[in-house]
């Protein structure tokens, strides 16, 4: 997109360049006329030339402005010296600087004392006019070495003014000189049209509204551009020569679109109406009495043309009023959205203040009857045109490195929050593993090792009946009076320490803890694995379980008595419960134990 941008840009200057070099032809000014007003615009010319004669003509000039009077010129022009340029009697064209007058009568002398004319305007079709020129310019013969007395009828019957600039041109010249105008205008509508049809089929790929609003803009700035206050010149012989109302009406049009769409597209680039609400506001308003008048205007050219002369003119100033303040306004907002330092707002200020200045100085040339400066308008418009194409071209650019950024950023920040599931997916399954290990160290204090690994459903569990184990049961003295008059807390919390010491020292010697009832401890060694000195192991726990209450009455306010009973023999165990398993021990070797502890002294007291 660049390259092309570029491209523009180069031809661009180049047109430029010769629009400033290139000589272009010159053409004889004419003096201030004399004017006679004729406000009913009933005059015959022998009533003019009978005005002549009693002296009623007045010096003046040519731009009368807005007028819905019809104006007699008359102008006294000199034939150029015979030479090599001018063999015979000079043919040359009388260019009257306009195009969008609806009357236009020229009278000059016919060689035999008489007068013949030539009428047309804007409201005749292309094809009547003198000369196929964009102006009207009418063929003149000069005397040599004579002056020669023309007059010109002129009459604005719509809402333009009256504005003239007369001239008198080599045939040859002129051509020259309108060859070379048209193209300048080729070069720009060329250039207008390879822009906006680029950006159409960006819009067209990317549904990017910027881009449709560009097109918009630019197609209603060229057609404002072309019109510059009326005529469309070469486009009106080629597309619709018998059409002059059109012609007409589409000088306004172009206003209405050139108040709406650029707007609209700069206001949107900029993101106006929310940063500036107050000046959005005035903007609306603004846009749409100028679209307001401009129809009203349309409807009375329309439907009344010739009885609303003078309203058609007076809505034409108060158009003008309001369209002056539009861009002035647009482009205050948009200054300070730049001083900002918004990047898209500094792109439009270069492009449209050349424009807008020369808007404003043509619009102040027509109203004060000065033939506006075509060239420096379309100038202005092909600088705005390309500015704003390598601005939405910077646009895209930047939109598409933040649109990288924006997916690094996304990338970036999947990986971090890849990065931070996989570290809490790692610290859930180490919680899990320590959940789990914790399980299983319960499920191993509650049952057997071997058995703990085994299936858990109760049809699966195998009995057994080891041939030789001991069992060690213990059971502390008068512990149903103590537990009568002991503190429900402060009982659970005494059995609590001393059965937690019991499971310490059951695991330091090798027994196994089978279960408490009360404050009966029972345990067993040699089982489910057999070994040879199972009944070392439990005399061992035993003797320590005693050593601990011992111990622990010396520096408690509760002494405890415990009984200990230790026997060896024949064992069944087996799983037991439905819900709950619990493993545990049967015979008489437990029976036994029991028995033996019962018969027991009681130690620690």
């Amino acid at each position: 997109m660049f390259p092309m941008v570029r491209f523009f840009q180069l031809l661009l200057a180049i047109c430029m360049w010769c629009a400033v070099v290139v000589p272009h032809a010159t053409a004889q000014q004419l003096v201030a006329p004399l004017l006679l007003e004729d406000p009913s615009g009933t005059m015959t010319f022998a009533q003019v030339l009978q005005a002549e004669q009693a002296g009623r003509f007045r010096p003046g000039s040519a731009n009368i402005g807005m007028s819905t009077s019809a104006y007699w010129m008359r102008f006294t022009v000199h034939a150029p010296p015979r030479g090599p340029a001018y063999p015979s009697d000079p043919a040359l064209w009388f260019d009257t600087g306009n195009r969008t007058l609806q009357e236009v009568t020229l009278y000059q002398p016919d060689g035999e004392g008489g007068w013949r004319y030539t009428a047309t305007g804007a409201r005749y079709p292309f094809g009547q006019r003198p000369l196929p020129t964009d102006q009207f310019v009418f063929p003149i013969a000069l005397q040599d070495d004579k002056e020669t007395v023309l007059f010109l009828r002129v009459r604005s019957t719509a809402y333009m003014g009256i504005v003239v600039q007369p001239r008198v041109w080599q045939p040859q010249a002129y051509l020259d000189q309108m060859e070379w105008d048209r193209t300048g205008w080729q070069i720009y509508l060329g250039m207008a049209a390879a822009l906006a049809g680029l950006y159409l089929l960006l819009w067209l790929y990317l549904r990017e509204p910027d881009h449709l609003l560009y097109v918009l803009s630019l197609a209603s700035l060229v057609w404002a551009t072309c019109s510059a206050v009326g005529g469309y010149g070469g486009a009106y012989a080629l597309f619709w020569p018998d059409a002059p109302r059109l012609e007409q009406s589409a000088w306004v049009g172009s206003l209405l679109a050139a108040g709406l769409f650029p707007v609209l597209f700069m206001a949107r680039l900029t993101d106006l109406w929310q940063r500036l609400p107050r000046l959005g506001l005035a903007l609306r308003w603004l846009v749409a009495l100028n679209t307001v008048v401009a129809t009203a205007i349309l409807l009375l050219f329309w439907l009344w043309p010739e009885s609303s002369v003078m309203l058609q003119q007076q809505l034409f100033v108060a158009g003008w009023l309001i369209w002056q303040p539009i861009y002035p306004l647009l482009l205050g907002g948009v200054a300070f959205v730049a001083w900002q330092g918004d990047r898209m707002a500094r792109f439009i200020l270069v492009a449209y203040l050349p424009a807008m200045l020369a808007s404003l100085w043509t619009s102040v040339e027509n109203l004060r009857g000065v033939p506006p400066t075509l060239a420096l308008v379309m100038w202005a418009a092909a600088f705005e045109m390309l500015v704003m194409a390598l601005a939405l071209a910077d646009r895209f650019h930047y939109e598409r490195l933040n649109t990288f950024a924006a997916r690094q950023s996304l990338l970036q920040s999947l990986r971090q929050s890849e990065q931070e599931l996989e570290r809490k997916v790692l610290q859930r399954t180490l919680a899990m593993n320590a959940e789990d290990k914790r399980t299983k160290e319960l499920l191993y204090d509650i049952l057997p090792m071997e058995l703990a690994r085994r299936p858990t459903a109760r049809n699966q569990a195998q009995p057994a009946r080891p041939p030789s184990a001991t069992v060690l049961f213990t059971e502390f003295e008068g512990f149903d009076a103590l537990a009568a008059t002991m503190p429900a807390h402060r009982l659970n919390a005494e059995l609590h320490e001393i059965f937690s010491a019991f499971d310490d020292i059951a695991k330091e010697c090798g027994i196994r803890k089978i279960k408490v009832i009360g404050d009966a401890y029972l345990a067993a060694s040699g089982l489910p694995k057999p070994c040879a000195d199972h009944a070392q192991r439990c005399v061992r726990a035993g003797m320590k379980m005693i050593a601990y209450i011992e111990q622990r009455n010396r520096r408690h306010p509760f002494k405890w008595a415990l009984c200990v009973g230790i026997h060896s023999g024949p064992l069944a165990t087996g799983m037991v419960g439905k819900r709950q398993y619990a493993f545990d021990i049967w015979g008489d070797t437990v029976t036994i134990a029991s028995h033996t502890e019962s018969s027991s002294e009681g130690h620690g007291r």
